[in-house]
């Protein structure tokens, strides 16, 4: 299976010479295989934007890279299409390669299961021609939507965990928010915001952000309310035990998966603060700069939020030592 990619031309048509661009634009986007190699196929996508002025003797081209975590854009204008997109290509390829960088800058234990599974991946690129007219994305809310729905389970299960947190401490009643409604008001808020794009970090950090966001105003929301009982089966979070995605280094004590299941035990009682940042880190894999993104939080407090979650984790494998 190759990168699937389309084309999307606006104020103008290309007509007879539309063979000729689609295999110039290939040659060109043939650029971006060897950073691409051992993505997945299907959570990649390149959509390209020719647009022409409508008054003016002159081309927008636009490419938007939809990559595992995060979406990526360039656009450059000019006289002439090609040179344009060219122009776009190698602004896109800068952000590539910062990306990738990123990504093998990333800790250990956040990244040995995803690199695993990359590497039993065969290197690939993009298909040789580009999807019918009319398929793949149209519009930048299509890319944004895509890329949601591609972690839709890992926000789900999040969500799920932290409302059922936030019942046990009585901050939400019993059933009152569901996880599903919670990311679809995310998706819509997503979407408003797609044409201009984060303003901070990347869409993943954004769609988090979001997701907290959403649950605070949940949390206010019921505040004073003391609404009824509801009908209908409680949602089932995922325990940290089952939620844990990554593999940790020695290390690193919270590889232990056993501690990690009985500290669930004692969450409801941890300050929020350092329940969101226990969840962001260890179970969601975000850095601590993106966590504080995410939660708002000052860098300095949430590192040191992340040296108290230590000290706990050393003291239950303390206990589990002195019970063996």
């Amino acid at each position: 299976m190759r990168i699937p990619w389309n084309i999307v031309t606006k104020n103008f048509s290309p007509g007879d010479a539309r063979l000729p661009l689609e295999k110039k634009l290939q040659q060109k986007i043939a650029k971006f295989d060897r950073y691409l190699a051992h993505f997945p196929p299907d959570a990649v996508h390149l959509q390209i934007v020719l647009e022409k002025h409508p008054r003016k003797d002159r081309y927008l081209a636009s490419l938007t890279l939809r990559v595992p975590s995060d979406i990526l854009h360039s656009e450059e204008a000019g006289r002439d299409l090609i040179g344009a997109f060219d122009a776009a290509v190698k602004s896109l390829l800068r952000k590539l390669k910062s990306y990738k960088s990123s990504l093998h800058s990333e800790k250990f234990w956040k990244r040995k299961e995803r690199r695993e599974k990359l590497h039993a991946l065969k290197a690939t690129g993009f298909a040789f021609e580009p999807q019918e007219k009319g398929e793949g994305p149209q519009k930048s809310e299509d890319v944004v939507r895509e890329l949601f729905n591609q972690r839709y389970k890992e926000f789900l299960r999040h969500v799920r965990r932290h409302i059922v947190h936030d019942e046990r401490t009585g901050d939400l009643p019993k059933d009152a928010v569901k996880a599903r409604d919670v990311l679809n008001e995310v998706l819509r808020r997503a979407l408003a915001k797609a044409d201009k794009g984060p303003k901070r970090g990347g869409w993943l950090t954004s769609f988090y952000q979001l997701i907290h966001e959403e649950l605070l105003r949940q949390r206010r929301r019921w505040k004073q309310k003391k609404p009824g009982p509801t009908k209908g089966p409680a949602e089932r979070a995922p325990t940290a035990a089952e939620s844990v995605r990554a593999e940790v280094p020695p290390v690193d004590i919270a590889a232990r998966k056993d501690v990690v299941a009985q500290l669930e035990q004692d969450m409801r009682n941890w300050p929020r603060q350092e329940r969101d940042v226990f969840e962001l880190y260890y179970v969601e894999g975000l850095d601590p700069e993106e966590i504080a993104m995410v939660t708002q939080q000052p860098l300095k407090t949430v590192r040191a939020n992340l040296e108290s979650i230590q000290h706990r984790l050393r003291d239950e494998m303390l206990a589990q030592k002195a019970a063996a």
